[in-house]
């Protein structure tokens, strides 16, 4: 059996399902995914699972039980919690720990974990019967080679309908532009934060020069300041108002273009809209030298600093 806890918003659980989903179907095991429920103590790193509003695989189970890798996983979930304990002891935030990660992946998967906080770091499954995958799991090489199941399997029930999917779909060039504000302004998440409206008014003007007839939509965590902070380079806006995470992933997924925030839920919608799509992003994802596996053959990459 294939374990693996959900954290975050909507964007990293939908990455960690598509890495557990992906070593599932290679290796010819079940899948179960376990929500902790950390929200409800006040985490701020994990927020309510929001992948059963997808067409998640019938054979993948969620389950709602906090201390489950505890007691019925003790020999991965110490390990976890042993890595856990020395990267934040020495700083795991503002520095890169890939290679560190790597060198100790061999071992760890021996005894049933993969522990991958961030860039590419490749599994192997071991000998052990139950097997817990913890971490972040950014980057579409953990699961291209099931990359056509993971987008049917990721995409909302429900088909985007109504005026404001209408509006974008009459547009003869609409770009998501997303603007993530929100937990990204906290002072203890100061490494998050590149993308200021001087990153935005350069990847609207490409946008305008590139496709003069595109119309911006605009979708924010905090629209207020959006519309007052967004340069949209002469083209038309429509500010959309906040809805639902999964709704107003599945409205982003309509558009042709894309401006992105450093964040994994515009990396979402802009891969969920398939093939010829147009990408302008930010040229770092961390204000520091952390890397990421996020960054995709064709996008524009637009300075920060």
């Amino acid at each position: 059996m294939i374990y693996a806890e959900l954290a975050g918003g909507l964007g990293n659980q939908m990455f960690i399902y598509a890495f557990a989903r992906a070593l599932g179907l290679r290796c010819g095991e079940s899948v179960t995914l376990l929500d902790r429920q950390d929200w409800r103590d006040g985490a701020p790193a994990h927020t309510v699972c929001a992948l059963e509003a997808l067409r998640i695989a019938p054979e993948v189970k969620i389950l709602a039980q906090p201390g489950f890798a505890k007691a019925h996983l003790p020999r991965q979930n110490a390990a976890k919690a042993l890595m856990i304990k020395y990267e934040q002891r020495k700083g795991l935030l503002a520095r890169d720990w890939n290679r560190w990660e790597r060198r100790c992946a061999p071992l760890l998967n021996l005894l049933g974990l993969h522990f991958a906080t961030d860039g590419y770091l490749p599994v192997h499954r071991g000998p052990s019967r139950d097997f817990l995958a913890w971490g972040y799991f950014q980057g579409e090489a953990y699961f291209a080679d099931y990359a056509d199941t993971i987008r049917a399997e990721l995409r909302a029930k429900e088909s985007p309908a109504g005026p404001l999917a209408e509006e974008i779909r009459a547009a003869a060039f609409p770009v998501a532009v997303h603007l993530r504000r929100g937990d990204y302004c906290k002072p203890e998440n100061a490494i998050l934060q590149v993308c200021t409206p001087a990153y935005y008014a350069r990847a609207t003007a490409a946008a305008a020069a590139a496709h003069p007839e595109a119309t911006l939509f605009v979708f924010s965590d905090d629209p207020d300041w959006a519309k007052e902070n967004l340069d949209t380079a002469g083209l038309p806006a429509v500010f959309m108002p906040r809805g639902e995470a999964v709704a107003d992933m599945n409205l982003m997924a309509l558009c042709r273009g894309f401006v992105l925030s450093n964040s994994t839920y515009s990396w979402w919608a802009q891969y969920l809209a398939g093939a010829g799509r147009t990408v302008w992003a930010p040229d770092r994802w961390y204000a520091h030298t952390k890397e990421t596996a996020l960054y995709q053959p064709g996008w524009h990459l637009i300075q920060t600093r």
